[in-house]
């Protein structure tokens, strides 16, 4: 098994499949292929495919492969195949994807880390662009395919098993966002009784040398701020106001605030972290910004799209207003020394709109004057999106402008939505009807890992690097609406199976090999955590499972 695993993994890891390239096609290929070569496919090819991820530019697709056992009880495994970019292995760049000696002369020629250099030395860990993140996890699942496959057509195979390999997880998941339906339909089609997802994502190496296994994984939202302000030449400033002034506050109030961190069982998110921030202005003149816009991450365990929007709506109110104010308060202190300055005081009414409220305000005033023209300008963005030429973020950020100037609003105002991506929170100790699941599970594995060999776990509550788990339960009541609603993007561009997640509704971890320098140039695996102990404990996990009852 062990030359089989690494063999694999240079085959796959040679197909450079960037997230967003069209190597993510070959990838999934690759994949597919492999599992039609065995007897069992060969058999009932109906069980294997290509699933197609709908209205994706690249024509992506999600390799699936099923073995029915002797049970309905499954167990699902899967990883993405889509890497980050190598840019940062600088004149080894080209050797990348290239998982051997060749690879390593070169890395250990340049001025690596301390703790990549005693790795190095070692010579007990595999280099190269997604050899942990995460393809040798992904190939391990292929080869435990192929002798789980063996027994099924021996008839030996006391349960199910259900394999996905999914692209784009290192951009917009929209991968496993199409696997949450693929999987869902094949559970009602084939009555499976879904038990345990397993993906085999790197694990971390704690300080002490304990590999982490997490039971859920953190939630990710992305709340986009459109301010408009009141234009107007820089030599009459007080007769408009800036946006950047309100947008810059709501920044400073969010950035640096702990309302929207969650905390569970001492483990706690991090602050919001802003991506983008600036001026609408493309071209130079004399004359404040009419509007800015930014993004921001949030971060969390339970709090909801709909709470976050609140949170949110609250503070810039609070903004808007201090930022008239201090207008007004500057412009008190210019007035004694300006004989022309005779207004009596700045005020603006603090108007905070979010992108669904002011969308329902339009449609009702404006009827299908306004869906006739959110058509043409969703299909404008849809096709930018498309060809690469903006972002999902900008793209958002578009057509809540280009909703701004169909209203024709002259105030001064702060519009609220979300952009993509949406990854719910996802604990597996929270799911209702299976509560307590992933301690559980992640007893089970530290049992097996300790025993066998001598080593020991930590669970986490969360994966804080964010991940595809976020589409298999949903572990806190939760209005998809309230989500969808205030995304521009929403639908053809843009959409999660909502109900398919919560169908599924399905206990999930994260143990894979021990890894580090994920996204880095010094990325790898560790040899016998990949080779023996993750193929050997997750076997026996997938079989404790069938067991039972």
């Amino acid at each position: 098994m062990k030359d089989k695993i690494y063999r694999l993994l240079k085959d796959l890891t040679a197909i450079g499949s960037v997230s967003c390239v069209e190597k993510e096609v070959e990838a999934a290929q690759f994949i597919y292929d492999y599992f039609m070569k065995m007897p069992y496919f060969k058999e009932h090819p109906e069980h294997a495919g290509l699933y197609a991820i709908p209205d994706d530019a690249l024509g992506r697709t999600v390799p699936y492969a099923f073995i029915q056992g002797n049970s309905p009880k499954t167990v699902v495994i899967m990883g993405h195949f889509d890497v980050v970019g190598t840019e940062d292995y600088g004149e080894a760049e080209p050797l990348a994807f290239s998982v051997g000696e060749e690879l390593e002369k070169a890395l250990a020629a340049k001025a690596l880390p301390a703790d990549a250099r005693a790795d190095m030395d070692s010579g007990e860990w595999i280099w190269g662009r997604g050899v942990a993140d995460m393809k040798g996890g992904l190939v391990v699942n292929m080869v435990l395919m192929e002798g789980y496959a063996e027994q099924a057509m021996a008839g030996e195979l006391a349960g199910s098993l259900f394999f996905m390999g999914v692209p784009d997880e290192e951009s917009y998941s929209a991968g496993m966002r199409a696997g949450v339906t693929l999987l869902s339909e094949w559970k009602a089609k084939h009555g499976l009784d879904l038990r345990l997802l397993i993906d085999p994502e790197p694990c971390n190496v704690t300080e002490d040398g304990k590999q982490v296994l997490d039971i859920g994984s953190v939630g990710k939202t992305m709340p986009v701020v459109v301010v408009q302000g009141v234009t107007a030449h820089v030599g009459s400033r007080f007769n408009g106001i800036s946006p950047l002034g309100i947008l810059s506050r709501i920044e400073l109030k969010t950035e640096e605030s702990l309302a929207f961190t969650d905390s569970f069982r001492g483990e706690a998110t991090m602050p919001p972290s802003w991506a983008s921030l600036r001026d609408k202005k493309e071209t130079y003149d004399v004359s404040i910004p009419y509007r800015a816009a930014g993004y921001m991450t949030v971060l969390s365990f339970t709090t909801t799209p709909d709470q976050i929007m609140e949170k949110l709506r609250e503070i810039s109110s609070e903004a808007f207003e201090e930022a008239v104010a201090a207008l007004d308060a500057l412009y008190q202190g210019f007035k004694p020394l300006n004989k022309f300055a005779r207004k009596e005081k700045i005020y603006y009414e603090p108007l905070v709109f979010t992108f669904g409220e002011l969308k329902k305000k339009l449609k009702e005033e404006k009827g299908e004057a306004f869906e006739a023209f959110y058509r043409t300008a969703y299909g404008e963005t849809a096709e930018k999106i498309a060809s690469g030429k903006v972002n999902y973020q900008n793209g958002t950020v578009e057509l809540m402008e280009k909703v701004l100037n169909f209203a024709d609003f002259k105030q001064p105002l702060v519009l609220l939505g979300f952009a993509p991506p949406y990854y719910p929170a996802v604990n597996s100790d929270l799911i209702p009807g299976r509560e307590g699941a992933g301690s559980q599970i992640y007893d089970l594995v530290q049992r097996m890992s300790r025993a066998q060999f001598g080593q020991e776990l930590v669970m986490e509550n969360y994966a804080m690097g964010i991940s595809d788990l976020s589409y298999c339960a949903m572990d806190h009541p939760f209005d998809p609406n309230a989500y969808s609603d205030n995304t521009p993007v929403w639908g053809d561009l843009y959409s999660i199976d909502f109900a398919g997640i919560a169908d599924l509704n399905l206990p999930c971890i994260i143990y894979g090999p021990m890894g580090r320098g994920f996204h880095q140039w010094t990325e790898r695996v560790h040899k016998k955590s990949l080779l023996e102990v993750t193929p050997k404990i997750t076997a026996q996990l997938i079989e404790a499972q069938w067991a039972q009852q």
